[in-house]
């Protein structure tokens, strides 16, 4: 039997990131920190003020049962059931896209141009939404906008359903089960203000070189065909219909793409009339955002 004094929070600490570390885990210390924090319902900084406090055997089982999964390869989204975007903390499942950074940063652009514009009541469609992260954020932080999140997996509209009424915003908020945004055509032709998406973006033959952890999401969220760009080929000129004069398209792109997809648009132009197609760098420098607008008259500035 394990002692009380080896039990405490810093000594199991110490092991889980040797461990982690050992088992080729990228952030050892953090996931070791993050999964404890969340099995003891707390917060990380206080596992560091109550270092000597041990846990007991049903917890360690628990703890232990964790690390070996995250050493495996499992996400620690998935282990937790939660991930934070935009500072809201929303759930997250297996089967299910976890929300990155780098999308945080479509929707900060798009929140920019709807502010400077005074979008104050969009009507949007988060196209391949997943958790629902984009969905909920712009309507959280866009308090008179309406949406529709529509994705071809029932696991991820059931996620979604869970997001949007931890956030109370069910009543602006629809969601269809569909391919990208068939579901919305010919029906709602030219009456969107914006469409937004992070689609699958990585050629398929790239697909065994990500992480082991990454490996884990659903392949159908990652994967785009031999070159990644088979779905922009498809929803460019979807969008291109269903935009009003002046809509603002707003995709996520892989970091060596955003020539490729620039390309797509202009041979899109010749029946969506995209204008002032802008390409844009996330934090680490690398093409990442393309925003696009529909109607020759418009002008972004």
């Amino acid at each position: 039997m394990v002692e009380a004094q080896n039990r405490t929070i810093k000594n199991i600490l110490q092991l889980s990131r040797k461990y982690l570390a050992e088992q080729g885990v990228e952030s050892p210390r953090l996931d070791a920190e993050v999964l404890l924090a969340d099995l003891l319902n707390t917060e990380r900084i206080k596992l560091y003020v109550n270092f000597d406090y041990p846990l007991n055997q049903q917890e360690l089982d628990a703890y232990r049962q964790r690390i070996r999964e995250r050493a495996q390869g499992r996400p620690v989204s998935y282990l937790t059931g939660r991930r934070e975007f935009m500072s809201l903390e929303l759930t997250v499942e297996e089967g299910v896209l976890i929300p990155r950074p780098e999308t945080e940063e479509l929707v900060e652009k798009v929140l920019e141009f709807c502010q400077n514009q005074d979008w104050q009541q969009p009507k949007f469609a988060d196209v391949g939404t997943g958790s629902g992260a984009i969905l909920v954020s712009l309507l959280y932080y866009l308090p008179e906008a309406r949406g529709v999140g529509i994705d071809i997996s029932d696991q991820a509209l059931k996620v979604a359903r869970k997001n949007l009424e931890r956030f109370n915003l069910k009543s602006r908020a629809g969601l269809l089960r569909g391919d990208l945004l068939q579901p919305l055509l010919p029906e709602r032709k030219g009456e969107l203000d914006l469409i937004i998406s992070n689609p699958p973006y990585i050629p398929e033959n790239e697909i065994s070189q990500l992480p082991k952890d990454v490996r884990q999401e659903p392949r159908e969220a990652l994967a785009s065909g031999s070159d990644g760009l088979k779905i922009y080929r498809r929803l460019i000129p979807q969008a291109g219909r269903l935009l009003r004069e002046g809509g603002l398209l707003a995709l996520e792109i892989g970091h060596n793409q955003g020539q490729k997809v620039k390309e797509i648009f202009e041979i899109a132009d010749s029946q969506s009339h995209w204008r002032d197609i802008r390409l844009n760098k996330d934090g680490g420098g690398r093409d990442r955002i393309i925003l696009a607008w529909k109607g020759s008259e418009y002008n972004a500035d």
